[in-house]
């Protein structure tokens, strides 16, 4: 990066930080988003002000008190106190009506900000029960603030994002949010970006920065600069996306060159025996897999139950929420066509990504037992055509497994795939 850009994101930085820093003073929940967007842990005023909130009663309750707790939650870890008071102001929040007797809209549904930081307690205090009940207040609530939130600028964009969060059907698909606000949550998993996306990120969330005087927006462009930078300058986990989960997939035949095959034991010490690591069926595959990527996405998920169709509950291999990404894995036994391949992988991805599903891509990952590399060409080039399939990887068995996995492992039929 050239030196006169550096000079100039700082002197953005420091000009926002001013704006967010000063009216944080008076906000208490610009003060609240800020520090939860940063990841930072709970300050003392912080703490104060959730504490406040948490012994307010009767009138005194509001949804911004909601709001801040929520943030609060969902920053460090919560004692039992905290999460009791969420719980109780969350259940009075979602008792009342959405609009007043005359007609006049909650704060919840004119404020994203509000609806952002009770959103984002209730995912991380809620169980499942508790979940599936607030997600059905949250998408009716969602689909009335859409409706009166007009032409609004990053707010409404904002809303799209939180529809998108919660599952919210009622809302327009076509992407309507800026690139740097959804940068800003890309790191708070609820939002996604496309690594294509860094330059133009980096260029929307510094043009007009000296006219931003609006704290909220400030706070939300100054994440949105950070997360751009240090995508461009640093290795950042936290800011990788679906094509880099297909870089590290790609690599995973590397961890071959070090495999456990032994043909006798690699150490004198008594008892000492050869160990083999064999790859025999689809949990195999899936192991490996989730050893090389865990390290790397701490909220690699599997076996993931999704949405039912009909009597059928599909269930999802591994999954990384934040980027809305299914990994499909497949074990192409020996004997088996490249075609019905296809076709399984075809039938899976319209269950994974129906309307209603929380995934938008699909990464095939397929462990081919007979090392048909002649075929490969033609079952990715099938595969990518697919719709929502971002990258197909295929993993070849290694020559060191020859002798003893022709000899071991029959000819299974292609419907072997676990249930």
């Amino acid at each position: 990066m050239k030196t006169e850009s550096a000079i100039l994101i700082a002197d953005v930085r420091k000009t926002l930080r001013r704006v967010v820093d000063e009216a944080s003073e008076q906000n208490v929940l610009l003060a609240a988003l800020a520090e939860w967007l940063f990841n930072k842990q709970s300050t003392s005023a912080l703490a104060a002000a959730a504490e406040k909130a948490a012994n307010a009663k009767g009138g005194e309750r509001s949804s911004l008190a909601v709001a801040v707790l929520g943030f609060s939650n969902a920053i460090g870890p919560r004692s039992e106190s905290s999460a009791m008071a969420f719980d109780q102001h969350l259940n009075w929040l979602i008792g009342r009506p959405n609009f007043g007797t005359g007609g006049e809209p909650s704060n919840v549904l004119v404020d994203p900000a509000i609806f952002l930081g009770v959103i984002v307690g209730a995912h991380a205090a809620l169980d499942n029960t508790q979940q599936k009940k607030f997600d059905t207040w949250a998408r009716s609530a969602c689909k009335d603030a859409w409706g009166i939130s007009g032409d609004s600028g990053w707010q409404r964009g904002l809303l799209q994002i939180l529809g998108q969060a919660i599952g919210a059907t009622d809302l327009p698909t076509g992407n309507i949010s800026p690139s740097w606000l959804r940068a800003a949550l890309c790191g708070r998993s609820l939002a996604v970006i496309n690594d294509t996306e860094v330059t133009d990120v980096l260029k929307e969330a510094l043009a007009g920065t000296t006219e931003v005087s609006e704290p909220f927006e400030a706070v939300f462009r100054l994440a949105a600069i950070g997360w751009a930078t240090e995508r461009a300058m640093d290795f950042n986990l936290g800011a990788m996306t679906v094509a880099d989960v297909a870089r590290v997939l790609e690599n995973l035949s590397m961890v071959f060159l070090r495999w456990v095959w032994e043909e006798k034991p690699r150490t004198s010490r008594r008892g000492a025996l050869p160990r083999k690591w064999h790859i025999e069926n689809e949990y195999h595959v899936q192991s490996l897999v989730h050893t090389a990527l865990k390290p790397i996405f701490p909220s690699l998920e599997e076996e993931k139950y999704l949405a039912a169709t009909g009597t059928y509950q599909p269930r999802a291999d591994l999954c990384i929420s934040a980027l809305q990404l299914v990994i499909e894995l497949k074990y192409w036994y020996r004997g088996d066509k490249a075609k019905d391949l296809i076709e399984q992988i075809a039938a899976d991805l319209s269950l994974y990504l129906r309307p209603d599903s929380p995934y938008r891509q699909v990464i095939a990952v397929i462990w081919d037992e007979a090392a048909r590399t002649e075929e490969h060409p033609e079952l990715k080039r099938g595969l990518a055509g697919l719709s929502g399939m971002a990258d197909v990887i295929l993993l070849s068995r290694p020559s060191l497994m020859e002798n003893d996995t022709v000899a071991k492992i029959k000819i299974m039929p292609r419907n072997s795939k676990k249930s």
